[in-house]
């Protein structure tokens, strides 16, 4: 008979993580806890669980079948090609509820190396679903195995993990899950996302995660970037008959921080009063620095000078082909602050004509 850990009554985590390790080590099943329900899990690189999962699995509807990755980066060893979207939603989607297939419908990079039963785990000719889970002690157990986990995701209510027998060693149990719906399920086929099964999070929620997000930096964000964030968003809201608060539902997030900004400061007067002028409401702004997951959630990233976009590409170099310079003519911005109104006035001006070339580079056609 299984054993049993009911994670709400251990003292010790770590002993509960090495004995679930263990037993997945061993080529044994364990049920690890899923933010949506449960995870009956195997080792990919273990016949013998990948045979007991396809035995649970049956025919039935209720589970989802996913290879599990401790972490979107190494998606790449299993997958040589993935889709833009697809790295899109990945980034911004996990660890989480959502599950993403991509793929060419045949066994890619590492997974070649599965015995021959594993190779094909949740893989169809529209490729294969991967999963990132949330929950903490499914993720750190994740992080501590020799080989990624296929599994089959399921509802708390159903009982058909039982039918895994003898190969079931180890039940981690919790009274708590975070959402009540099952995971969504996406398809990524070039530039089109397609929900083959509909979840906790929405398809309106998912098309919004698709959509371009532009991130204008400078030094404090209480300057230039204020004024190129809040010109740009009613460039878009314009072009697109829209309100501004209605940018998200057409695919787009216009955002901007500061790479020495702290938190919650004050467009200055001069910019909020100029925008004024323009129908634009800046007094509400509230400075932000530049954190990685702002970087790395964006796809354009705009600097005002060269030596904001080179301290970015210093600490970052992989993000090459997001950030460059908001001129494209790759000059500087220069900073109005302490120059007075005229020099606002300048920099506003230069600001929006830039902004007017990026606008152009815009695709609307599906928006």
């Amino acid at each position: 008979m299984a054993r049993e850990i009911q994670l709400d009554q251990v003292a010790d985590m770590p002993e509960a993580v090495h004995a679930a390790v263990a037993e997945l080590e061993a080529g044994k099943l364990v049920l690890l806890p899923d933010e949506t329900g449960w995870n009956l899990v195997g080792l990919a690189i273990a016949e013998q669980a990948g045979k007991a999962l396809s035995q649970v699995a049956g025919g039935s509807d209720s589970l989802l079948p996913a290879l599990n990755l401790p972490d979107p980066a190494m998606v790449r060893d299993y997958l040589r090609e993935p889709t833009p979207l697809f790295q899109k939603l990945a980034a911004r989607c996990w660890p989480g509820p959502v599950l993403l297939r991509c793929g060419s419908g045949q066994p890619d990079g590492l997974s070649r190396q599965f015995p021959a039963g594993n190779r094909d785990w949740a893989l169809n000719s529209e490729g294969r679903v991967f999963s990132c889970p949330a929950h903490p002690f499914t993720r750190e157990v994740l992080a501590r195995v020799s080989a990624p986990l296929i599994g089959l995701i399921g509802p708390e209510s159903s009982g058909v993990y039982e039918s895994a027998g003898e190969d079931l060693t180890l039940l981690i149990r919790t009274s708590e899950n975070r959402f009540e719906s099952p995971p969504t399920v996406v398809a990524t086929e070039g530039n089109e996302l397609i929900v083959e099964r509909a979840g906790v999070v929405s398809e309106r929620m998912l098309s919004r995660l698709a959509g371009e997000v532009y991130l204008f930096v400078c030094t404090g964000n209480t300057c230039r970037s204020p004024m190129a964030e809040a010109i740009f968003r009613k460039m878009l809201a314009d072009r697109l008959n829209c309100r501004e608060d209605e940018l998200l539902d057409h695919g787009f997030t216009v955002l901007s921080a500061g790479l020495a900004a702290y938190r919650g400061a004050a467009a200055s007067p001069e910019a909020v009063q100029l925008l004024r002028q323009s129908g634009i409401d800046l007094s509400g702004h509230e400075s932000q620095p530049v954190t990685e997951e702002l970087l790395f959630h964006s796809d354009h990233i705009l600097t005002m000078t060269r030596s904001h976009k080179d301290a970015l590409l210093s600490a970052y170099p992989e993000l090459t082909e997001s950030v460059r310079l908001l001129s494209p003519h790759n000059e500087d911005v220069p900073d109005p602050i302490g120059a007075g109104l005229d020099e606002y006035h300048r920099c506003r001006d230069e600001i929006t004509q830039h902004l007017e070339k990026l606008l152009s580079d815009v695709d609307f056609t599906s928006r």
